[in-house]
Parts: C-alpha cells; structure tokens; sequence
C-alpha cells in the first residue's frame, strides 16, 4: 500500500508569481503572436509579433494579460527558450486560444534551470485553450493549468514531450525536504510535465473547476510525473469531506480523455508517474507506461496512482516493467483512496514486482472507500512474482464489516497465483471467469504489445478488405502506421484502426494461429478521435472470413464513444494451425472521424500436442534462470523477450528441476529466437532423474541462422538416444559466442502422455473459483461436497492456503481425484492438510490408487488448523496411467483442506 499521505504544516503568507513584462499596446481578439529567438529571425520585444518581426522572448506575452478569443502564441520550430511563460484569458468552444508551433523542424523547447520555482508554462483559469507540439523540460512543473475560480471549460494537449521535470514532492523540495513557498501557493505536490490543479476556499457538491480536457500524443521520460492531475492541497486527500462540499472532490476536474500517452522512465523521486486525482468522468486509452518508478521510495512506488475519482476508465493500454526497487507496492495501478466505479479493461500488465493492481482501504483515513470498482478482461502476465502477490491485491484495513466491493471478471492470467488478499479481502467482489493459464504459458497475444512494421511478426498481420478479398497493407515507418501505398486511410496504427472510405472497405488487424488448439478472445472497441464527430463505426471478428462476433449482423460504436465502448469475452473459440482471426471495422455510412481503439487479445487456453510453453515476456517467466550473459528491459529492447547480452561464450538459460516431461511422447523442444552474431550454434541439455547435471553426452545441437530476427528452431530430443524415461529439466544455449541474443519462447511438445510422474495443477488454484466452488472444471475430479476453497473464504475464515490463494476441501466421505502417468515402480505422494476451523468437526483422510486404499489408517490434522506436511505409504504401480484420490474418513459435516500435492 502506498503511505503517501504526508502532512505538512500550514504555510505562512505566500506571495504569488508576479507577471513580468513591458508596456504594450491593446491586441484585438483572433490575432497571432509570433516568437522567434534564433539568429536571423529579425525579432524584437517591442515589435509587432508578426512572421516578419517575431518577439524574441516570453517577456511581452507575460506582459500581455488576457488574451482572447481566436489568439494564437506561435513558438518557433528548433529554438529554445529559458523562461517562464504566464497566460490568462478566456476562449470559446468555437475559437478558442492556442499556444504551438511554427516553421520546420524539431519541436520548440522551453528548458529551465530544474530549480523547485520553475514552470515551463502557466495558465491562469483559463477557457478552452490547447497547447500543441511543444517540448518542455528541466523545471518543476511543465505546463501548469492553475484554477482558483469555478466553472472553466476547455483545455487540450496534443504532441507534447515533457522530460527532466522534478525537484517537488509532496509540495517541498526533493533535495531538502523542506516546504517550498512556490508549490504551495501553485499548489505543485509534486512535479508534473502537465499538470491541472489549483486553490479554493469553498466548494460545493454542484461546483466544478475544470470540464472538458483533453490530452493526446503525450510522450515522457524521465520526469517524476509526466501527467498529473490533483485539485486538493496539503492533507485535503485523507478528506472525505473537501472544501466543505460534502464529497471527495471527485467532481473538481471532469470530461477527462487521456489518449496515446507514451511514458517511460519516469526515475526522479519514483513516486508515481501518472496521478490521477478528483477527477470524473474520464478515459486513459491507447498508452503505453514502461519501466516506471524505477528507483526506490520509502512511501511505495507505481506507475499510476488513483484517487477522489468517479466513473474513469482505464483501457486499451499497456503498463509493463514496474520493478523491484524495495519499495511498498511495485504495483501498475494502485486504486489508493475514495475510488468509485473505477474500471481498469483491456489492458495489458506485465512484469510488475508488486501486483498488477490493488484495491485499498487503509486505516487512519476517516470515511475512506473502494466501491464498485473493476477489472475485467485484462491480460496479466508475471505480475506480483516478486513480493509473492498475485496480479491483483486486496488490503481493507478500515473496516471489517465494510468491504471493498467491485467486480473481478474475464481476466487471462499467466502467474502461479491471481487473487492476493492481503488482508480483509475479497468478500465484497464478484470474481467469474477469470482464467489462469498452465504451464506459464506463452501462448498469449496482446495485439498493441504485438504491434510491429512486418507483416506475420508476432502472429500478426495489417489488411484490408474491398468487398471480395484481404489484402496486405504497406508499413509507413515515418508515420508508424500501416496503410495503402500512397495513402492515408485505411490505417491501422499501435492501438487504434480507420477504415477506408467505402461501404465494403474494411481494415482487419489479423492473427494467425501457429497451432492448433482452444483460445480465449477479449477485446474492447471505443471511439478514438478528438471530435466525437461522425455517425459511429462497424465492427465485427471473422473466422477465415465467416464472422463469429457478434452472432447476427454488425456491432455498432456509437459516435463520440470515447469513454465506455462495446466489449467482448469468447472462450473455447477452436482454430487450427493457419486459421485466420480478424479483428474489422468499418464505416458506419460515411467515413468521417471512424478511428477505433481496439488492442485484441488472444491467448491459448489449451493445445492438445504442449506440455510446457514458455513466453518470457522480459522476465524469467516460469522459473528460468539465466548464467553467463546480462539481461535487459531497457526501453528499446523487446519487451516480449530475454534480452541476452553475452561477454563470453556460453550463455544459457536453465529451467525449473522437476518438469516431469515423459520422453518418449515430449520429444521437440521449439526456440524462437533473435541473433545478433556471427555464430551459428545452439545447444540444448537435458536431465533425467539418474543424471541430474547436464553434460555433452545428454544435449542435441542446432544449427542458428547467423545475424537474423526472430526465427523457430524446432529440435528433435529424440535424436539423443539419452532422451528416454523422465526428463528433469532443461538448458537452452542459444549461441556459444559473445553478443546479443533474444529468446522469446521456449517450448515442449510431442504426442501421448507429456507429462510422467506428475501431478497437475498440485495447489488447487481455480482463479474462476467465487471464493468457493463445488466439483469445479479442471485437471482434477471432485466427487460429491468436495471442490475449491479461496483464502478468506466461508469455509476458511482465517486460515490460509499454505502455497497461493486456494485449497481443494473434502466434506464428509467424498473425494478428490486425477489421473496421473506414472512410470513402473515404487512412489509415495506428499501433501499438505488441515482440518477445517471455523464450522464442522474433525476429519481425516484416506488415500487411493486405482481405487484400492494405500493408508494404512487415515491421515488425522491437529485440531488448530494448521497445515501438515504427509506421506503416503509407498505404492507400486505399472508404466501408464493410475488414479489417486483423497476421500473424506468421517461421515457428517467435517471438512479438511488439501493442498501442495506431489508424487514421488
């Protein structure tokens, strides 16, 4: 959790910023102010502002005062200025105010002296004003919109890059701790690259400062926020009660759209990089936040920090690499206090220490709550490995009676774990279909992560249909888009697609499936433009071209649907080798203003020739390690991969011991890989339980295409006669020089029994399970009152699972079971039980195999609940398949837990 809530003392009599200026004559409205600075640009502070004599420096726009409607303050391309500008006046929806750019070239740069008083730019209760195609860097706060009266409208963003911009944290000085007299009275608690905030000193329920903003093409680094929004003054977000309005202050900025934010790196103070505060009604959409908060914080640290919000929507975006720095949370998004139908969807979570999200309600905060809020749909992939956690985290420490509530749905989870409550728990959400996938499988798809400029890469492909047949659409690598030659729609871009001008003129992002097997497809699409004009789009998914979403006719997008859009959830959707998935649109009758976010997902839920598909995602996903080379998640290299940099000659990846991979049915190992070197040989080792260490003798060369992109490499074990009986583990060399190398997926498949000797899905963990199942789907059969058990559960209460969130529990005499291939010879198997505590009496357990009873006498738990580690008798068994099960020994209303299950 993030303890953050520092308060400060009261601030003495602070001056404001004075405007600093020169005397200028009276400027009528829709006039345009030219600032030129470079050698040859004929400028002049007392001069005219025009193309022909532009003001050299910000001095005469400070002195201007208000400026009105249809005013345009034109900076030009490739200069750089070091000074403050100060702006006030008031526009209208129809001709509003503008500060951008001019000329040819790089962007203009206002870059301060990364002093605590800097701003680049402040606004002063400004109406619909934009500010366009700017760099600012090196100051405290970036473009600061600064409101101390109600009822403002209009404010926009577009192609501005904010970096270096820090010093305050919660309102002093980074360095010294100490109060800075300019952040209080700008109300700056910390460093932003754009920023909304301000003062009041009453505020009602009805009152709002800010509506309609909009921010689109923000790109930082390097900052400690690139985007922060947050109405409230010292102490004012432990409130319940702000201004004396009798709310959180949810409603002081609303009609938020954060569109296309790109931010990364965000490494001074390690805080947050985006802060979202009293705020309602807004979307985040199509961003990508990577490697933020990189260093350590005593407070805690996350990429997105949410709070005094109402209705906002996270979606389509992607949030990757929160790292493990020692700090409280690691977390992507951290829904800290007074949240309330708050909705992250769609997105991608990736690589996080701490968990994907968590839902708080801490103590010591007077009226705090977490309600109704969501995730649903979301692809989690190595989130919370770290500190233990699962990709989404629960901690209510205000009230045990109060819970947090909201809905948990439709997520695909790669991680041993998902649900982590970390105390007062889950009992207020609705959690359904949530689906974890074995093995940590790869086999996961996440269209905008995807996104490349060659065709087929990553599974994906960039079309186009006329009305009788798809064809390719050409990469635009200036543009970062894929249209026809020469063309400009359609258009698909990272997060979003346009359609062409006709009727039948769709524009499909297509997957293609490397194998066979059952996928899972979620998807969100929303409007993604600025205008909100048009008459809404067409959307649909085709299967080699017949459609399989929606049932009947075409799913429509309402114009101007920025903030909800239409969703979708299909599972066990069949495909074969080469079939084709199409995510399309179109128009809706007329082509204007019909660009659609839409990040498809595909992820395989089962392939019926895998045992094991490791994707490592920039992470050692599944157990792997890595010796003899550095790894890599430093912006620019792929995210979807181990990033190998090798200073000799043998580097390598190991896999986790105990695969329990059966030979003779197991025998390809596929790598796909990268290779930035010369050499050409690859090796992989293996293990069997009587030669454990590998060797020479126990590995099959490869042969690796020298300097190449991503390539398959499938090897057939089988070649080495060693690959027999049970293999341990395995070892990948993918090259046996010095260089770089990326290895995306390491995979195992075959035919027949994969797996000997092992047991599958050992700790029970059905994250599809609402805190309690009976007889749920899967690996293992549950007869009679026997099913899953979730960590502060009805059955629990307050014992816990001694590995990840759930148990199986057996009522009375019934039974859990599985059918195992187990090799000839003798085995015991170990679990973990306890008797259940807070309703029943005692039970104890018998243990079966092939329906014959092992134990001896029935295995009996200590009466305080807490778990035990047993061994059954050995057995001896055949080569083949064998069924073990666990019965309940005593008849009645008596429930035991089983967890940790292994075979010997």
């Amino acid at each position: 959790m993030k303890r953050r809530m520092i308060a400060l003392a009261s601030a003495g009599a602070l001056l404001a910023l004075t405007l600093t200026g020169i005397s200028q004559p009276a400027w009528a409205s829709n006039t345009t102010y030219y600032v030129n600075n470079q050698a040859g640009s004929n400028c002049s502070d007392t001069g005219s502002a025009t193309l022909a004599q532009p003001w050299c420096t910000f001095t005469p726009i400070n002195a201007h005062g208000a400026f009105g409607p249809g005013d345009r303050i034109l900076l030009a391309k490739g200069a750089t200025w070091n000074q403050q500008m100060n702006l006030s006046g008031t526009g209208t929806s129809t001709n509003g105010i503008s500060v951008s750019a001019y000329g040819t070239g790089a962007n203009p740069v206002i870059s301060r002296n990364d002093s605590v008083d800097d701003r680049g730019i402040k606004l002063v209760d400004g109406d619909y004003w934009s500010f366009s195609h700017l760099e600012v860097a090196h100051a405290a706060s970036g473009i600061l919109a600064f409101y101390d009266t109600t009822g403002h409208n209009g404010l926009s963003f577009t192609d501005v890059y904010v970096h270096d911009i820090k010093g305050l944290i919660f309102f002093t000085n980074g360095s010294t701790n100490s109060q800075v007299p300019s952040a209080i009275a700008d109300n700056v608690r910390n460093s932003s690259g754009i920023q909304i905030t301000g003062k009041y000193t009453t505020f009602s329920a009805s009152d709002y400062f800010l509506k309609g903003v909009r921010m689109d093409e923000i790109s930082g680094d390097h900052n400690l926020n690139t985007i922060g929004i947050d109405m409230l003054g010292p102490m004012e977000q432990l409130q319940s009660n702000v201004g004396g309005s009798g709310g959180a202050g949810a409603n002081m900025v609303q009609n938020v759209v954060i569109d296309h934010l790109t931010s990364h790196d965000d490494n001074w103070g390690c805080d947050e990089a985006l802060r979202l505060f009293t705020v309602k009604h807004a979307v985040v959409m199509n961003s990508a936040l990577n490697n933020e908060a990189p260093c350590a914080n005593a407070g805690g640290t996350t990429a997105v920090i949410l709070g005094h919000l109402e209705d906002v929507s996270i979606v389509n975006s992607e949030f990757t690499n929160v790292m493990d720095t020692g700090s409280n949370d690691e977390n992507a998004l951290d829904f800290e206090i007074f949240n309330n139908n708050v909705r992250a969807r769609n997105s991608l979570f990736q690589n996080t220490a701490g968990s994907a999200m968590s839902f708080l309600r801490l103590g010591g905060r007077p009226g705090d709550y977490s309600t109704n809020n969501e995730s649903s749909s979301n692809v989690m992939i190595n989130n919370g490995a770290v500190k233990g956690f699962g990709p989404v985290l629960a901690l209510n420490l205000a009230s045990s009676t109060s819970f947090i509530t909201g809905t948990i749905k439709d997520n695909i989870n790669v991680n041993s774990n998902f649900l982590f409550d970390q105390g007062g728990g889950f009992a207020g959400f609705s959690t359904t279909n949530n689906q974890t996938l074995a093995n940590g499988s790869g086999a996961v798809y996440f269209a905008a992560a995807d996104f490349s400029g060659t065709q087929g890469e990553n599974g994906w492909s960039y079309q186009m249909y006329n009305g009788s047949a798809y064809s390719n659409l050409v990469y635009n690598t200036a543009a970062e888009k894929w249209t026809p030659a020469g063309q400009s729609v359609p258009e698909i871009r990272q997060f979003d697609q346009h359609p062409d001008t006709t009727s039948t003129g769709w524009v499909a992002r297509a997957w293609t499936a490397p194998t066979s097997g059952t996928v899972s497809l979620r998807g969100r699409i929303l409007k993604s433009d600025n205008t909100g004009g048009g008459n809404g789009i067409l959307a649909r998914i085709t299967k080699n071209g017949s459609q399989i979403w929606p049932a009947t006719g075409t799913q429509t997008i309402a114009a101007g649907d920025e903030y909800t859009g239409v969703g979708y959830a299909l599972d066990g959707v069949s495909v074969n080798a080469g079939d084709v998935l199409r995510f399309e649109t179109n128009e809706n009758g007329e082509s204007s203003n019909d660009k659609a976010s839409w990040t498809p997902s595909v992820a395989y839920v089962s392939t019926p020739s895998e045992a094991y598909d490791w994707g490592f995602n920039a992470g050692h996903e599944g157990g792997w390690g890595v010796f003899g080379a550095t790894v890599s998640s430093a912006t620019g290299s792929d995210p979807h991969a181990i990033n190998l940099t090798s200073t000799g000659t043998d580097p390598r990846l190991q896999s986790p011991d105990q695969l329990h991979l059966n030979a003779a049915a197991a025998t390809t190992v596929t790598v796909r890989m990268s290779n930035a070197t010369s050499n050409t040989a690859g090796r992989i080792y293996f293990t069997t339980p009587a030669s454990p260490s590998p060797t020479e003798a126990m590995s099959v060369p490869f042969a690796v295409a020298p300097n190449s992109g991503y390539t398959t490499y499938a090897v057939n074990m089988a070649a080495n006669p060693l690959w027999a009986g049970e293999i341990k583990s395995l070892r990948v060399d993918p090259i046996e020089a010095a260089g770089a190398v990326n290895v995306d997926s390491v995979s195992v498949t075959g035919t027949g029994p994969l797996y000997i000797n092992r047991v599958l899905d050992a700790g029970f963990e059905d994250p599809s399970a609402n805190f309690y199942s009976y007889a749920p789907a899967g690996v293992w059969q549950y007869l009679g009152s026997a099913g899953v058990q979730r960590n502060t559960s009805a059955f629990s209460g307050t014992q816990k699972a001694p590995s990840g969130q759930q148990t199986a529990f057996i009522q009375g005499t019934d039974s859990v079971k599985q059918t195992l291939n187990l090799s000839a010879g003798s085995h015991t198997v170990t679990f973990s039980a306890a008797q259940r505590t807070n309703n029943g009496g005692a039970q104890a357990l018998n243990f079966f195999v092939d329906g014959t009873k092992v134990s001896t006498s029935a295995f009996a738990m200590a009466s305080g609940g807490a778990f035990q580690s047993f061994t059954t008798p050995s057995f001896t068994t055949t080569a083949g398949s064998h069924t073990i099960q666990f019965t309940g020994a005593n008849v009645g209303d008596n429930t035991a837990f089983v967890d940790q299950v292994a075979i010997k």
